[in-house]
């Protein structure tokens, strides 16, 4: 797989978009500026980015609550999101949610369901609906590994196998849900021994290496493009840090997160692009430089922004004039 200077620069920039707007959010959480819960994803930009890089425009995304990063990737801006999280106007939901159960129809991005597994259910809906119609069109769908043990996600994997639909299930195995260890969740060393159960193709990706994502991506994409079922893909990744703002992150220790942090995934990609001549350092600096100036004019028009009508928020033409 082979991808353009244009198209690497554009990875590494959403990956750092999603690390600003993160940071930034978490600190305006935790003074209250921001009154939304906040589900980190800090350690898994590679994984999110990654994840929905490769997509079509006309390709639906399916993410999980912990997916800014395929957000920003398949279209939606920082405004959106910080606008959201502040309940303003100028947010993608118009005050309508604080936390980031948000999609727009007219990208493709289906909301995240704050039933967990849900989503597998609806996201195969779409699937099959791109299937009777004969289409090329290929469904994402990303969890995280708690939500993979929920009883609909067994039946939408199932069901999706059997049928032969477009449909990447995508797991973001960052080690723990919530507070509770892969290892006592799960009797499985990796959920490619699941894909086998159900009858689907099986990868597995180093979720903290943007460049393997994308490549197991890219075959996953192809397998299910061209006809051939559906794909599970395991991504392991690691979060720094709680599952949410109130959670004290205390069942891990101190050097287990340090040890992760030492090989960041931005760092990790960027030293890449400058070892190949995809890029220098001045380059990649102006990026960051751009993405942090946006983060924070967003997060300061949001501030100063308007409230929604309250008399809107009922209007179901409110919503759909966003898709």
């Amino acid at each position: 797989m082979k991808l353009s200077k244009e198209k690497m620069l554009d990875i590494y920039r959403h990956m750092y978009q999603t690390r600003i707007f993160e940071r930034e959010c978490e600190i305006l959480n935790k003074n209250k500026s921001i009154l939304g819960s906040i589900h980190g994803s800090m350690g898994e930009e590679a994984t999110s980015v990654g994840l929905a890089a490769l997509l079509r425009e006309d390709d639906v995304l399916s993410p999980s609550y912990r997916d800014p990063g395929a957000l920003f990737t398949k279209g939606l801006t920082t405004l959106d999101l910080v606008g959201m999280l502040f309940a303003k106007e100028c947010g993608k939901t118009k005050g309508r949610t604080r936390v980031l159960h948000v999609g727009d129809l007219s990208k493709g991005i289906y909301p995240p369901n704050p039933i967990l597994g849900a989503s597998s259910v609806i996201a195969n809906g779409a699937a099959l609906a791109f299937k009777m119609n004969g289409s090329d069109r290929i469904v994402l769908n990303i969890m995280g590994d708690g939500a993979s043990n929920e009883g609909a996600v067994h039946e939408a994997m199932n069901f999706a196998a059997v049928k032969g639909l477009p449909i990447i299930f995508a797991i973001e195995n960052n080690s723990y849900a919530w507070s509770t260890p892969f290892k006592e969740n799960f009797k499985i060393h990796s959920f490619l021994e699941r894909a086998v159960g159900y009858g689907m193709l099986g990868l597995i990706a180093d979720g903290y290496d943007v460049l393997d994502v994308l490549n197991v991506m890219d075959e996953a994409i192809t397998h299910v493009r061209s006809g051939k079922g559906p794909v599970l893909v395991e991504c392991r990744t690691y979060r720094w840090s709680g599952h949410s703002g109130n959670d004290k992150n205390v069942y891990r220790t101190q050097e287990e997160i340090i040890r992760w942090k030492q090989n960041c995934p931005i760092a990790k990609f960027a030293g890449y692009l400058v070892a190949t001549g995809n890029s220098t350092e001045e380059e990649l600096a102006a990026i960051r430089e751009s993405v942090e100036k946006e983060v924070m004019d967003a997060i300061e028009y949001s501030r100063n922004a308007p409230y929604p009508d309250p008399s809107e928020f009922f209007c179901d033409d409110v919503m759909l004039a966003n898709e």
